[in-house]
């Protein structure tokens, strides 16, 4: 028994160190040496908007690394790697157009460093001063309406300044854009009087464009008064159900009890939409010229969840409809294609202190400008975030103007 637990030690030992040979050998050569790398040929540069993209051929050396890239960035001395793997380096961020002189070497697995390869390149337009140039003020209810095109979805923060009479401009408020899924951004509080505004951008390697400049004057924006809310059920709306009753949804909270449709039925195929979807109907009790609309989900675990609205429309008339909501002729789109985002893209159940937070401020969405002072307002549920058509919503707030 002793010979058999001394061979089974040895070989339990030997594997261990087999294992432990193995893992130093993948880790990489325990000794290093202090040769030179030779130096990276055949460059091409790819000029860029803000930088460029700089391709070459790698030594053909073992324990060659990756190829280091340095520029200088705003002031600023900026390293850029890549992998031996790759035959190319990309240089971005940069605002100016003028020549600017890049560096490459060569570095090895013993941080060897080969010869500089100097490289001028010609940035194009920086993607910043491409955007700045979209830029447009235009007057919105409560503010101004920053109009942009961000085709090249970089990641800016638009800055608004207030200019008094002696030209100077005071900060106020941010917008944060990262993609091109929006055209414009509404900068609010700001009284109906013809004011001076500017706005700045500024990206995420903290390029800063020049101040445009515009005179805006606000449109009057009121919030409409919940207690003159009243419900109303047309022919083809969905009932309350499990005692979540319809006025639940102007009753200042968004806790506790909201409005419920119920889960097995189909809904009603309203012209001009082709599908059944559950939809209710509701009075504003004034006729308003819509500029956004507010509603809270279901709180608490229900968040993003259930019969929550992910995908929607609301539409709005002036005067009761004849038809009973057999048609929405004589409706207007107030808001198309209406989505709900969950800030962290993650699955259902699964919710981020983020996804919290946006939830508890409530989901808002702008009227359509165009459409005309409507009072009937008429909910569509497209597609909930279980891929049904039940509803349930706790609270509703409109904007506008009182006509």
């Amino acid at each position: 028994m002793k010979n058999y637990k001394s061979l089974l030690y040895i070989s339990i030992l030997s594997f261990a160190m087999l294992f432990l040979s193995c893992e130093e050998e993948e880790r990489g050569p325990l000794v290093s040496d202090n040769t030179i790398p030779e130096v990276i040929t055949e460059v091409m540069v790819e000029n860029l908007p803000g930088g460029a993209k700089i391709a070459y051929k790698v030594p053909a050396t073992d324990d060659i690394l990756l190829v280091e890239a340095t520029y200088v960035r705003n002031g600023e001395l900026i390293t850029a790697r890549s992998s031996v793997y790759k035959n190319f380096v990309v240089i971005e961020g940069l605002k100016e157009t003028s020549p600017q002189e890049v560096t490459l070497s060569v570095v090895d697995r013993s941080a060897n460093r080969s010869q500089a390869v100097n490289v001028t390149i010609n940035p194009q337009t920086a993607p910043i001063d491409i955007l700045f140039e979209t830029l447009e003020m235009v007057e919105d209810f409560g503010g101004v309406r920053l109009l942009y095109d961000n085709k090249d979805d970089i990641q800016v923060e638009f800055l608004l300044y207030t200019i008094d009479a002696n030209g100077t401009a005071t900060y106020n408020q941010s917008a944060f854009v990262n993609n091109s899924s929006r055209s414009y951004h509404t900068y609010r509080t700001f009284a109906p009087t013809p004011q001076n505004f500017g706005v700045v951008a500024i990206d995420r390697w903290d390029n800063i464009t020049t101040i445009k400049k515009a005179t805006v004057t606000p449109l009057e924006e009121v919030m409409l008064d919940i207690y003159e809310f009243d419900d109303l059920k047309l022919s083809t709306d969905e009932p309350d159900a499990f005692s979540w009753f319809m006025p639940n949804l102007w009753n200042g909270s968004i806790d506790g009890s909201g409005f419920h449709t119920d889960q097995t039925t189909p809904g009603a195929i309203v012209p001009p939409y082709t599908t059944p979807y559950h939809m209710f109907t509701f009075d504003l009790g004034v006729l308003a010229k819509i500029s956004r609309i507010k509603f809270w989900q279901r709180q608490g675990t229900w968040i993003f969840s259930h019969g929550n609205p992910r995908h929607f429309e609301i539409w709005g008339r002036p005067d009761f409809p004849t038809d009973d909501g057999a048609s929405f002729d004589g409706w207007t789109l107030l808001v198309a294609n209406g989505e709900v985002i969950k800030p962290s893209g993650g699955p259902i159940g699964s919710n981020s202190a983020e996804d919290t937070a946006s939830a508890a401020l409530g989901e808002e969405f702008d009227a359509s400008l165009s459409a005309p002072p409507v009072r009937y307002i008429r909910f569509v549920q497209i597609q909930n975030w279980t891929d049904g058509k039940f509803i349930h919503i706790m609270e509703f707030n409109f904007w506008g103007q009182l006509q």
